[in-house]
C-alpha cells in the first residue's frame, strides 16, 4: 500500500455574501495540508459563482496563487464541478495546474479501494424544476450567450440574485436528508452493478457519515458556513474533520 493521504472536501462559496468561508481560511487551508498528502479533490462549489469568459472571474488572485502553490508543491488537486462553478472552460486549470475530474460521478481506486465521487447536484431522481434549471444553466446555447452577448455586470448580478434567492429558500425549507433522498438512492442503485467501497459528495451542505444497503460508506460533505471541513482517506477508511474559524 502507497502510504499518504488523500482529502476531500466542498462547498466553499468563496465570495459569496454569507455563508461561506473566506479566503484567507482556504488559503490557510491548503498551505497547512498534511505533508504526506498525496492529493486533493474539490468536489465542487468551491466558488459561489465562477464563470470564465474573455478574463478568469475577479476577485479570486490569491486563491489561485494559493492553488498554483498546492500543486507546486506536489499534491496533486482535483476539481469537479458544482453547480455554482460548473462554468469553467481551460482557464482554471491552466492558471493553477489543477486537473478537472469529468464528467461525474467519477470512480477512483486508491490503494486498492473503490470510491465514487461527486458533487452531488445532478445524481439520482430529479423533478421536473430540477431538471428544468439544468437545462437552463447547462445548455449549450444558454452558455454561448452569456460568455458573448450578456454583459459581464449584468451576468454577476443575475448569479447575484439567483444564489441569494436560493439560499434564502433553503433558509426557509432546510433540506431533511432521508434514506430516499436522491444521492441514496443513487448510490444503492449504482452499487448493484459496480463494487464501491466509499461514496463521496458534496451539494447538499450536511456532514452525513452512514452506510449503503450493500454495504459501502457513505459520505456527504458539509459546507464551510461554520468552519473548514473536510474527509480523509489514509488508504484503508474515511475520517472527517472540522476546524472552526477565528474571529
Amino acid at each position: 500500500m502507497e502510504h499518504g493521504r488523500y482529502i476531500f472536501t466542498s462547498d466553499l462559496h468563496l465570495g459569496a455574501e454569507k455563508y461561506a468561508a473566506s479566503q484567507e481560511d482556504f488559503i490557510s487551508f491548503l498551505a497547512n495540508l498534511p505533508k504526506d498528502t498525496r492529493a486533493l479533490y474539490l468536489l465542487g462549489d468551491v466558488f459561489d459563482f465562477w464563470f470564465e469568459r474573455r478574463r478568469r472571474p475577479v476577485g479570486f488572485e490569491a486563491v489561485i496563487k494559493a492553488l498554483s502553490d498546492t500543486v507546486a508543491r506536489g499534491v496533486e488537486v482535483f476539481f469537479l464541478k458544482g453547480n455554482h462553478d460548473w462554468w469553467t472552460f481551460g482557464r482554471l486549470e491552466r492558471e493553477t495546474g489543477l486537473k478537472l475530474l469529468d464528467p461525474q460521478p467519477i470512480a477512483l481506486n486508491l490503494n486498492g479501494k473503490r470510491l465514487v465521487i461527486a458533487h452531488g447536484d445532478d445524481l439520482g431522481p430529479m423533478d421536473f424544476k430540477a431538471r428544468l434549471t439544468r437545462t437552463v444553466l447547462k445548455g449549450r446555447l444558454s452558455i454561448f450567450l452569456a460568455r458573448y452577448f450578456v454583459p459581464e455586470r449584468l451576468l454577476y448580478g443575475i448569479a447575484k440574485v439567483w444564489t441569494r434567492s436560493s439560499r434564502h429558500g433553503n433558509d426557509l425549507n432546510p433540506y431533511t436528508f432521508t434514506t430516499d433522498s436522491p444521492l441514496y438512492r443513487f448510490a444503492c442503485n449504482f452499487e448493484k452493478c459496480n463494487p464501491v467501497d466509499f461514496f463521496v459528495f458534496g451539494h447538499i451542505h450536511q456532514p452525513i457519515d452512514m452506510t449503503t444497503a450493500g454495504g459501502a460508506g457513505f459520505h456527504i460533505l458539509n459546507d464551510w458556513s461554520q468552519g473548514a471541513n473536510w474527509l480523509e482517506f489514509d488508504g484503508e477508511t474515511i475520517s472527517r474533520y472540522f476546524c472552526t474559524f477565528e474571529n
